[in-house]
């Protein structure tokens, strides 16, 4: 009996101690897998975002082939200067005018103004210089910029070039074993649209390069007899008086001298009316002595 109670005790003993170990270890089994799925959630979720910045402050700001077109608008008082100054400029940044345009029909107030259009072709190193020295050949009033991609057009031309510069070789090498003279013609009609194409495409990869090496910068240049008042929003409130002054001065300047001019235009109606109105008053006074008489 006495056995078989320290056999119970026994074996109550070890259940016991196996459920401790049994939890223990539950236990920290439970809280290494957090531990790693902390770890994890720390740890991956920060890798991949430290990648992208890697990625993205590699990544180019701008494509290999980029066509940059600009309008530029200027007024000036001093037209010849101004476009002499522009000359000056072309000259020193090696840039060339590929089109040019003056017009003198320009008409306001009575008075004819000069407009000139220039087409400038600028190495595009020197883009950002050759428009900083603009400034002094007038007051700008417009901006514009326009950047066209043209890598992917590029490379796929690449690729179309070298697929025909394959197929004239194997033309030729089969042209040179031809024999047939209906073979032979074939393959000449045939080397002649691939040569064709050839230079088409050599053509084209040139015209995208000289676009690209050289920016295309349109300038414009209106002759006005007063420059615009450049105000702001930051423009005091003196300074906005002054300019009011100023323009209402030159507005009645203006329409005084537009008066006088029309009433010199008007001036030969005048004195015809004024004639006829003393003829008429003339007769019409002898006809009243008449009348008076009779």
């Amino acid at each position: 009996m006495k056995n078989v109670k320290r056999i119970l005790i026994l074996s109550l003993s070890v259940i016991l101690i196996l459920s401790l170990v049994l939890g223990c270890s539950a236990k920290s089994s439970k809280s290494e897998d957090t531990a790693i799925s902390e770890e994890s959630k720390s740890g991956s979720l920060n890798e991949p975002m430290m990648t992208e910045d890697m990625n993205f402050s590699d990544s180019p700001l701008e494509p290999e082939k980029i066509i940059t077109t600009i309008y530029l608008g200027f007024e000036t008082t001093e037209f010849e200067e101004s476009t002499a100054e522009l000359e000056k400029i072309v000259k020193k940044y090696k840039a060339y005018v590929e089109s040019s345009d003056i017009s003198y029909n320009q008409h306001y107030n009575n008075k004819s103004y000069r407009y000139a259009s220039f087409v400038v072709r600028v190495p595009k190193d020197s883009v950002g210089n050759f428009k900083s020295e603009l400034n002094g050949i007038g007051n700008i009033i417009s901006e514009n910029t326009n950047k066209e991609d043209a890598t992917k057009s590029y490379r796929d031309m690449e690729s179309r070039l070298k697929v025909i510069t394959t197929k004239e070789e194997r033309i030729l090498a089969l042209l040179a074993k031809a024999e047939k003279i209906e073979d032979i013609i074939a393959l000449e009609n045939q080397l002649g649209e691939t040569i064709a194409e050839k230079e088409s495409l050599k053509s084209n990869l040139m015209a995208i390069d000289d676009k690209v090496d050289f920016s295309t910068i349109h300038v414009d240049i209106q002759e006005v007899e007063k420059l615009r008042d450049a105000e702001t929003i930051g423009t005091s409130f003196g300074t906005r008086m002054k300019n009011a002054f100023n323009n209402s001065i030159y507005g009645f300047k203006n329409s005084m001298e537009n008066f006088i001019i029309s009433f010199i235009y008007l001036l030969p109606f005048i004195l015809v009316l004024g004639v006829f109105i003393y003829l008429v008053y003339m007769l019409k006074k002898r006809f009243s002595k008449r009348k008076d008489n009779n």
